[in-house]
């Protein structure tokens, strides 16, 4: 790669194999209809004998691939749909929770599926064993599942996206051969040996150690961003870092590899070694680091990139930052021909070539404004900060408008917050990397080496909480969501070629402006430096007061307002007072995210909780509430039962010094100066003896009053729990247990004579709401919503008048 015809060589010949690969199983008229082209163009720049040489490389690439796919494919041949199993295996990846329970990649190691990768699907009632780690070998049994033919997958709405997408087709890019439903797990007692099993050992000391000394949710979110694994982050956090467009901080990426350079480079020339024993560590950290972290396709993009670039400086030669991003993109191809079908792969290359193609000029050019206006005078540390800053500028921009028209393709939104939320985030990302990458490191030493680990806890907290403050704030900035739904490729290749056409404009036009720089710095520093330093902080102050509205979120409501939340299939309802005074019934289920509509909401504290029943539709995700938000108290409508994760929301409560007050009858709360009234109508204190096995009939009913106005929350407790009660007449009610069949609701609403109510129901199957429900609300005429339909409902109470507005 010595002379500029030497690279082009070398480019398109990578080039035409990087695409020959991802070609494979596209048809071989495609194939060679691709070959032609590059034969065809090249032989048109007078390169003829380059173009044969990229059109044969094309057909080989894809030979290749076809060989590859053949290979990877062989074990789902090998699963049949129903067929029992009986296996042992090694777990690839931690346990995933879910809806329903939780999933994990193992890889069998006996029987005739050996070798294979299967996708393990537990029900709660059959769950994984407790405490296992990646390595350990399980003995499983259940039935197996075969990945359904491309487009008639499972099609449903996951934690990677909003979007549907063909579940089928995404595992097969994972290279899983099929599904095993879980019926029974244990474990066996022993691990993977050699390479692996040495790594798999390491990788338990640096999960130990990264999260050592930190409060759980920073543990788990750095444990996200230098390793990778983000199952136990909360869904709600995640969901913050998606839409505030932080989630690539939780996707371990090139991002890691430039950071544990920037971090291990210096350390291993204090230790006094010369410029090749520096790069061959480098090399031996990269290798370590990449199947530590996963091994994920933007690391795998990011290890090749490393590695290529650290073989060109050993080699004294030029690195071609190009040259490596194709070598990276036939790299993992190789590896996976499949590849490139995965959002991340796209997006992960995307923002590495906007940074090549924009960022690089633009991190020029800020430096150049950034050195003109300190000067060299100012010292080399004020230098160095400037560069820093220019470099991450021009690398967030870049990236961001990079990968918006793919965001846009595979999510149907482009996170506007997102290029605010990364430069503030800018200061405490290579921070917290470094910290949880030296706690790790300082874990593979062992006992001490934890116990320092764990000192760190309390630095490394800082960044993290920086960083996870901000994808709370700019998650529901107003107007950080583009609704831009680019559905085909050809508008994804239009929206691209706007912005080249942007990008080359924006060129043209700055650089007159450039030209004026040296003049406008000179002025700059000619002025006093008292000021300079009056007018840039002038400046700062003015940024933050524009900024600081936004952030801060929404304040609480003018008016009385009910809000019946969208939580999918559970319960939330949310009773706010005009002083600030808020009570939250329910929190829907953990994945629901009720904390984000709590925010959104303009809630900073929750006088009071109410769990009215132990079921995860509705106490599921009132942990996280509990985290989120300072709490008065938490009303216990648990009916001391034997639950799991109840038993965890009261053990948070406890955590957290909330007092605990028994949810029964007769129990009557005053809050807002009086103004406010919650008073509960049933159940009655329960006999001793153990939990009845349906905790709906005790759920908590309660009636809720505001001057003039009252609302009737029921929970899950339908007609056999009401109509025995004292029922007054309500203005508005839920109905109850997401308005499911129950023959005795036309006396129920005779009885209450609503003018309005709202069915809290997702998707499910069990036929919620009930046809017979919902005629009876009609032939008692009774104004219904649904939050299936329409979302959240918001009820406002205004002088004696209910007015009702929908999220959709």
């Amino acid at each position: 790669m010595a002379s500029g015809a030497g690279r082009l060589q070398w480019h398109v010949g990578m080039g035409a194999v990087a695409i020959g690969l991802a070609l494979a199983q596209a048809g071989a008229e495609v194939t060679v209809g691709a070959a032609v082209v590059a034969l065809v163009v090249l032989a048109a720049w007078r390169a003829a004998t380059l173009g044969a040489v990229a059109a044969a490389l094309v057909l080989c690439g894809a030979a290749a691939g076809e060989l590859r796919l053949a290979a990877i494919d062989r074990a789902s041949g090998q699963v049949r749909d129903g067929k029992r199993a009986e296996l042992r295996a090694h777990l690839l990846t931690p346990p995933r929770p879910g809806a329903f329970g939780s999933s994990a990649e193992v890889s069998v190691t006996s029987g005739p599926l050996r070798g294979a990768r299967l996708l393990v699907r537990a029900a709660r009632w059959a769950p994984l064993p407790r405490g296992i780690r990646t390595g350990d070998e399980l003995h499983l049994e259940g039935r197996l599942k075969a990945l359904a033919p491309a487009g008639e997958g499972d099609v449903g709405s996951g934690a990677e996206g909003r979007s549907s997408f063909d579940f089928a087709a995404h595992l097969r890019r994972r290279g899983i051969a099929g599904e095993l439903l879980l019926d029974g797990a244990r474990r066996t007692g022993r691990g993977r040996g050699g390479l692996a099993g040495a790594l798999d050992a390491m990788r338990a000391r640096a999960e130990r150690a990264v999260v050592a000394g930190m409060p759980q949710p920073d543990g788990a979110l750095l444990r996200g961003m230098v390793l990778g694994q983000d199952e136990a982050i909360d869904t709600a956090v995640r969901d913050d870092f998606r839409d505030s467009g932080l989630a690539h901080l939780l996707a371990v990426s090139g991002q890691n590899v430039m950071l544990l350079a920037a971090l291990a480079l210096p350390a291993l020339a204090l230790a006094g070694l010369g410029l090749r024993a520096r790069l061959a560590a480098l090399v031996a950290l990269i290798a370590l680091y990449v199947p530590l972290a996963g091994a994920g396709p933007s690391l795998q993009r990011a290890g090749v990139m490393g590695l290529a670039g650290i073989a060109a400086i050993a080699a004294s030669r030029p690195a071609s930052r190009s040259y490596a991003l194709l070598l990276a993109a036939a790299a993992t191809l190789a590896w996976n021909p499949r590849s490139w079908t995965d959002p991340g792969w796209q997006l992960s290359f995307a923002a590495v070539a906007g940074i090549l193609t924009i960022g690089v000029p633009m991190s020029r050019g800020l430096r150049r404004v950034g050195e003109e206006l300190v000067a060299p005078a100012s010292g080399t540390v004020a230098l160095a900060a400037v560069r820093l800053l220019a470099d991450g500028v021009a690398i967030t921009v870049a990236a961001t408008l990079a990968t918006a028209p793919l965001l846009a393709h595979h999510f149907g939104s482009v996170p506007l917050a997102g290029l605010l939320a990364n430069l503030l985030a800018l200061p405490a990302v290579a921070p917290a990397m470094w910290l949880g990458m030296l706690k790790i490191g300082l874990g593979q030493a062992g006992g001490i080496g934890q116990a320092a680990a764990g000192a760190l806890g309390a630095p490394s907290a800082v960044p993290v909480g920086h960083i996870a403050s901000l994808a709370e704030r700019c998650a529901d900035l107003p107007g950080g969501q583009l609704s831009l739904p680019l559905g085909s490729p050809l508008a994804v290749l239009s929206a691209y070629a706007v912005l080249a056409a942007a990008a080359i404009a924006a060129s043209r036009l700055g650089r007159p402006l450039a030209a004026r720089i040296p003049e406008r710095a000179a002025r700059w520093r000619r002025l006093p430096r008292a000021r300079r330093l009056a007018l840039a902080t002038a400046a700062a102050l003015a940024l933050f007061v524009a900024a600081a509205p936004a952030l801060d979120g929404p304040g609480p409501p003018g008016r009385l307002t009910v809000r019946f939340l969208d939580v999918g299939q559970g319960d939330s309802t949310l009773v706010q007072h005009p002083d600030g005074t808020a009570v939250l019934f329910d929190g829907g289920p953990p994945e629901a995210g009720v904390t984000r509509l709590l925010r959104k909401a303009g809630v900073e504290r929750l006088a009071v909780v109410v769990a009215t029943h132990a079921s995860r539709d509705h106490h599921g995700g009132l942990a996280e509430v509990l985290r989120r938000f300072p709490v008065g108290a938490l009303l216990d409508g648990g009916d001391a039962t034997r639950d799991p994760s109840f038993r965890g929301l009261l053990r948070e409560a406890s955590s957290r010094g909330t007092r605990r007050v028994a949810a029964t009858a007769p129990l009557t709360l005053t809050l807002a100066g009086g103004e406010l009234t919650i008073r509960l109508l049933s159940p009655p204190p329960r006999p001793p003896g153990p939990a009845p096995e349906d905790p709906n009939p005790r759920a908590a009913v309660a009636l809720v009053s505001a001057g003039a106005f009252d609302l009737l929350l029921s929970a899950d407790a339908e007609s056999e729990t009401l109509l025995p009660l004292e029922l007054p007449d309500v203005d508005a009610m839920k109905v109850p247990h997401h308005g499911s069949a129950d023959p005795g609701l036309p006396e129920v609403l005779d009885e209450l004579d609503p003018e309005l109510a709202a069915i809290q129901v997702g998707p499910n199957t069990y036929g919620h709401p009930a046809p017979s429900t919902v005629n009876a609300l009609e032939r008692a005429g009774v104004e219904t919503y649904r939050t299936d339909r329409h979302g959240t409902v918001t009820l406002t109470i205004d002088a004696g008048e209910m007015r009702v507005k929908t999220e959709r």
